[in-house]
């Protein structure tokens, strides 16, 4: 409804609305709130329209809004939110224990009045029923001037045949007795019924009980006594409640002050140090002095930001590398100059595609490259699996390693069983595909062991960490010699994996460099029981 509104009124347009409500779909948020969001109205324009649409006395102007929106953007410190936040705790939490003490306390003292009024006119009424036959008005002033003299008695009064015999006033003698009016029953029993009514702003129990003589009825003794004491009380405990609830307010304001100066402080630490990283200074650290989770919190920071510096001195070190072997070696060691390098024993692998050039000559650049990306997805993962890495990628060749960068027993095996897997893979592969001949990825490999230089090789701008040596050589003169689908290994391979291999040697291959020419073996599979 609120859409179709708004674009009634030329406020969005209708492909607003529609990208609005496909964002509705995922985000479940009110259409309102995504349109503002995205800038396409404001709350003034959702006012107006719809005020527009249903004739609404919507008062909220613009400098209204405007108000409203600078409310929004206030920034409260936390020390004030946790004061504001303790000062409304502390308000709630006493008005809730003084309401129930409070009532606790009327119920207590109420009920010690009642049991203090019964006792008071079952007494009089015991005392006064002899005086009262004999209209002995003298000894009835008297137990009545005694009842007097009791805190919050009101009245007292002793009535016969409608008539005052006798009453604390001494004024009201002889005049009839006039029922209560407006007094509400609060409690009767055999001998006494009490009534609560108001005498101005007095609140009053009215104790009534008859005289008896000998079990006969001849007259009614009414007691009064006044609430006031209760009143006063209250009062008292109420002062003392506000005292205690101002007193423990500042206290908690003072604690809440201190507590959000020490939690905020390192806060503004950790933001001075996110300004000094933003400005490339990976070398600031914050001292961790608390034990708690800011103080976890630090140290994470600090965590991060020597993962930056290593990431920054990896980056302006060797740029972007593709395996995880390279990226640890340099993160356990990030300050070592790696330009000298080392003699290592390790295997290289090349495998190349067969016919590639006449491929990309049929197809469009955009289908060329995704057949490559397709086929060095495959390989880069094959390779990782068996533990080498990608070196590099040249062309539509690619150049593995095994053992280079991280040591590793057995990598001729490793190898070898890798070629064969990437052969196995391209097969299935093809067979999916279930095209012409010239679709299918068909590859050469070839594989060679030893000796190897391994180092960062290039120039102080960019350098490439990578293998160089006669093995390299040797490696990439049998892919050449390798057909489609076809593994050729050298001699000094064979003599490592014979044992898991089924192998045919072939004619020995002339190597630039090699006084004599290279054995070479052509792999056919993997035994059984190889892995």
């Amino acid at each position: 409804m609120l859409g179709e509104i708004l674009v009634e009124r030329n406020v969005i347009s209708k492909e607003d609305l529609q990208e609005a409500l496909e964002d509705q779909k995922t985000s479940k948020q009110r259409l309102g709130k995504i349109l503002i969001g995205k800038g396409r109205v404001s709350q003034s324009d959702i006012f107006k329209a719809l005020s527009f649409k249903y004739h609404a006395q919507i008062i909220i102007t613009e400098a209204t809004l405007s108000y409203i929106e600078r409310i929004k953007k206030v920034r409260i410190p936390i020390r004030v939110k946790l004061s504001i936040f303790m000062t409304l705790m502390v308000v709630i939490i006493m008005s809730f224990l003084s309401f129930f003490y409070f009532q606790s306390q009327r119920d207590e003292f109420i009920t010690q009045t009642v049991r203090l009024g019964k006792a008071i006119v079952s007494n009089l009424s015991y005392n006064s029923s002899v005086p009262l036959l004999e209209d002995d008005e003298a000894t009835l002033h008297i137990l009545l001037e005694e009842i007097s003299k009791v805190e919050d008695i009101n009245y007292a009064m002793i009535g016969r045949s409608g008539l005052i015999k006798a009453h604390t006033d001494i004024n009201r003698i002889g005049q009839p007795y006039e029922s209560l009016r407006n007094a509400a029953l609060l409690q009767k029993d055999d001998k006494v019924t009490i009534y609560k009514y108001h005498d101005g702003t007095k609140e009053i129990l009215d104790f009534s009980a008859p005289i008896e003589f000998g079990k006969v009825e001849i007259g009614t003794i009414h007691v009064g006594i006044s609430l006031d004491s209760l009143q006063k009380k209250i009062r008292r405990t109420l002062l003392f409640v506000l005292t205690l609830t101002v007193l423990i307010i500042i206290v908690c304001v003072g604690v809440s002050f201190y507590m959000s100066t020490r939690f905020s402080k390192p806060i503004y630490n950790l933001v001075e140090g996110t300004g000094k990283i933003k400005n490339g200074n990976f070398n600031h650290r914050i001292e961790v002095s608390r034990n708690d989770e800011i103080g976890d919190l630090t140290v994470a920071f600090n965590d991060m930001i020597e993962g930056l510096r290593k990431k920054e001195v990896m980056q302006d070190a060797f740029g972007k590398y593709v395996t995880s072997e390279v990226v640890d070696m340099i993160i356990q060691n990030p300050d070592e100059k790696w330009f000298k390098g080392k003699i290592i024993d390790a295997t290289v692998m090349f495998a190349d595609i067969r016919g590639f050039t006449s491929f990309s000559e049929k197809r469009d650049p955009a289908e060329v490259v995704n057949v490559l990306n397709e086929y060095f997805t495959m390989a880069t993962e094959i390779i990782f699996k068996y533990g080498g890495h990608v070196d590099k990628f040249i062309g539509d060749e690619i150049m593995s390693v095994f053992g280079a960068i991280v040591e590793q027993k057995g990598h001729p095996a490793k190898a070898v069983m890798a070629a064969v897997a990437l052969q196995n893979e391209l097969k299935d592969r093809n067979l999916q595909k279930q095209k012409s001949e010239d679709t299918a990825i068909r590859v050469g490999i070839g594989i060679s062991t030893g000796e190897l230089i391994a180092g960062n090789i290039g120039s102080n701008k960019r350098m490439e960490y990578t293998v160089i040596g006669d093995i390299v050589n040797v490696a990439s003169r049998l892919t050449r010699l390798a057909g489609p689908d076809e593994i050729v290994i050298s001699d000094s391979v064979y003599q490592m994996v014979s044992d898991i291999v089924v192998a045919e040697q072939v004619e020995p291959v002339a190597v630039k460099g090699k006084a004599e020419p290279v054995l070479t073996y052509k792999v056919n599979g993997i035994r059984d029981g190889g892995t």
